[in-house]
């Protein structure tokens, strides 16, 4: 590398940029050097062609079939060479376009995001007002819906009560007063005290418990509320009613009546697997009370455990529509199955409509702001009767404020109540048994016990006096109105008194 003749310096090819025709020559020099191996670089190369083709034979035709291969060679490289150049030239002009749709894009993006600043910027003036307004227009609607969703409810829980009493009154639930006593009837039938049943036959007994029954699942219906202990009306198979026990309700399939052969028979799965079928508690029985005890203790267990079922039904059914009762831990007041469902199904609506204020209940709330329940305007006492339901969402007994609600009844289980029960009548059952003996007996009667003449009979025997007729038939045959029956006055015959 010489210095320029001109300039006197040592030339640079980043550093000292060329000012005239030497700087210009000294920086061609290095491409000259480049072209130079290049072309020494290709004649070795033809040199090592020449050697790898096979030797000449042939003279001057040899020497130009060799010169034509290497020109075809040469033709090939320069194709290959240009091919690989527009393969170049191609991608870079791909590349630029990309890059210059880039641009543009980075540009569409930037003055988008200034046209969006700019519109935040203005939307933001005044936001905070804006927010209050639109939050007061949605309370305002809210409190809208509320109120009709309210007002709805109750107009749903009116009709649901009328048709409540309106089916008790044509079932012919009704009080009667005796003076102090007051007694209920239902379909012409006096509503029995529980404790009374071993003085009852079982045709009144049962007649009581299916209108009871009937009534109740048709109240369950109107109101929209599930019973806790299933009750099963009679239909097809099934003549009389039954009830389940609260584990067994509403977790079987069809279940036959109790007492047929089908009840008898083990249920099976698919797989022969035997299936456990709950055993639903009879309300009816077929015998007197005490001799179904003596007779057949198991279905007079499970007798009592259905009365007392039902029992405690009516009783939910009043503590889940706000009907009071009494005291809910009472015994006494859970077992008063007429006085409770005569305050459910009317006496609370007879009640609430003799307090009821005198101004119209027609106020319509003003525009924009509903009537809210917590403001302290006089309304008219809402009903509670067909309030809560399972059925609808409003006042749901199964979502948490129904089940806190249903969590407050605290009402004597079903299975204490049947213990109650049970100890109760066998405490208050007759002492003594009574047989009647005719014939050959008579003299045998007299061994065993004291004989009483029944009224009626067509002799008597002598030396002997009836002894105390009166009080002991008033065991048996007394009726309702405080007489002996016709049956006790037309016996005829013998009856044997003797200790159990």
């Amino acid at each position: 590398m010489m210095n320029c003749s001109i300039c006197r310096r040592p030339h640079h090819a980043k550093k000292l940029p060329f000012f005239c025709a030497v700087d210009a020559r000294n920086v061609l020099y290095g491409t000259r050097i480049e072209i130079v191996q290049a072309l020494i670089e290709t004649e070795d190369a033809e040199r090592r062609i020449e050697a790898l083709l096979p030797s000449p034979e042939g003279g001057p035709k040899d020497q130009k079939f060799k010169s034509s291969a290497q020109v075809d060679w040469l033709r090939a490289e320069e194709a290959a060479a240009q091919d690989r150049t527009a393969q170049i030239i191609a991608q870079a002009d791909r590349l630029r376009d990309e890059i210059d749709a880039a641009r543009k894009e980075i540009v569409a993006k930037k003055e988008l995001i200034a046209r969006k600043k700019s519109d935040l910027a203005s939307v933001s003036t005044g936001l905070a007002t804006r927010r209050n307004r639109q939050l007061e227009e949605v309370e305002r609607s809210t409190q809208r819906l509320r109120y009709k969703w309210n007002r709805s409810m109750d107009t749903m829980s009116g009709t649901r009560a009328f048709l409540c009493e309106e089916a008790a009154r044509l079932y012919g639930l009704r009080q009667v007063k005796k003076g102090s006593v007051k007694r209920y009837e239902i379909g012409g039938v006096e509503i029995f005290d529980l404790h009374a049943m071993n003085s009852l036959s079982p045709e009144v007994i049962s007649t009581s418990l299916a209108h009871i029954a009937h009534i109740l699942a048709l109240t369950s219906h109107y109101l929209a509320i599930r019973l806790p202990a299933e009750i099963t009306l009679p239909h097809t198979d099934y003549p009389r009613p039954t009830i389940f026990s609260l584990a067994s309700s509403y977790k079987h399939g069809e279940v036959p009546f109790p007492g047929s052969l089908a009840s008898q028979m083990p249920s099976v799965t698919d797989d022969g697997e035997q299936r456990h079928v709950p055993r639903p508690r009879p309300l009816f029985i077929d015998k007197p009370l005490p001799t179904l005890a003596k007779e057949d203790p198991s279905a007079y267990s499970l007798f009592l455990e259905g009365a007392s079922l039902l029992a405690y039904d009516i009783a939910w059914a009043c503590c889940s529509q706000g009907v009071s009762f009494g005291d809910k831990d009472s015994y006494e007041d859970v077992c008063n199955m007429g006085q409770n469902l005569w305050r459910l199904l009317i006496g609370d609506q007879v009640h609430r409509r003799s307090v009821e204020p005198t101004f119209p209940s027609s106020l319509t709330p003003p525009t924009g702001s509903p009537r809210n329940e917590d403001q302290g305007e006089i309304t008219n006492p809402k009903p509670t009767i067909g309030r809560w339901s399972h059925g609808t969402l409003h006042s749901f007994l199964g979502g948490a404020e129904g089940t806190e609600f249903v969590r407050n009844f605290k009402i004597m289980p079903p299975l204490k109540l049947a213990d109650r029960l049970k100890k109760r009548l066998s405490s208050e059952a007759p002492m003594l048994e009574w047989e009647k003996i005719e014939g050959d007996e008579l003299e045998d009667g007299f061994d065993d016990g004291v004989l009483v003449r029944g009224h009626g009979s067509g002799g008597s025997v002598a030396g002997r006096v009836d002894l105390g007729v009166a009080s002991i038939m008033t065991v048996r045959t007394v009726g309702s109105n405080g007489g002996v029956s016709d049956n006790a006055s037309t016996a005829k015959g013998w009856t044997r008194l003797k200790n159990r």
